[in-house]
């Protein structure tokens, strides 16, 4: 079977608690996924969030994610999303947004089988 694990960073929220019960996650099944604390110095606060499914369930989770980064324009949030088969990685997709606005993307995969 075939499944999708969506990832949501959020960087730098001016506040951290509001960004953990923002509806958004809830609506969307996001579970935390703490990150340890480093001893480094100069670590921005940062919060991360992931949901699994299977991919044929999939719906985009751009425009929430989006939402998400209009409602804290100081944080930077990524989304990445990677789909996996037969344990394998095929597809990876990560969306950066600052302020609402898309800032970037990174996509890598597609593994094509083409018959004769």
């Amino acid at each position: 079977m075939a499944t999708v694990v969506t990832y949501l960073l959020v960087s730098n929220p001016d506040d951290p608690e509001a960004v953990r019960v923002h509806p958004t996650l809830e609506n969307h099944n996001f579970e935390p996924h703490p990150i340890e604390e480093t001893e480094e110095s100069d670590a921005l606060p940062a919060l991360r969030f992931a949901v699994a499914g299977a991919l044929e369930d999939r719906t985009s989770l751009e425009a929430p994610c989006r939402q998400l980064s209009s409602d804290f324009p100081e944080a930077t949030v990524t989304l990445c999303e990677v789909e996996e088969r037969f344990d394998q990685v095929e597809h990876l997709k990560s969306v950066v947004f600052i302020g609402g606005r898309r800032a970037g993307e990174i996509e890598h995969g597609y593994v094509l089988n083409v018959g004769t």
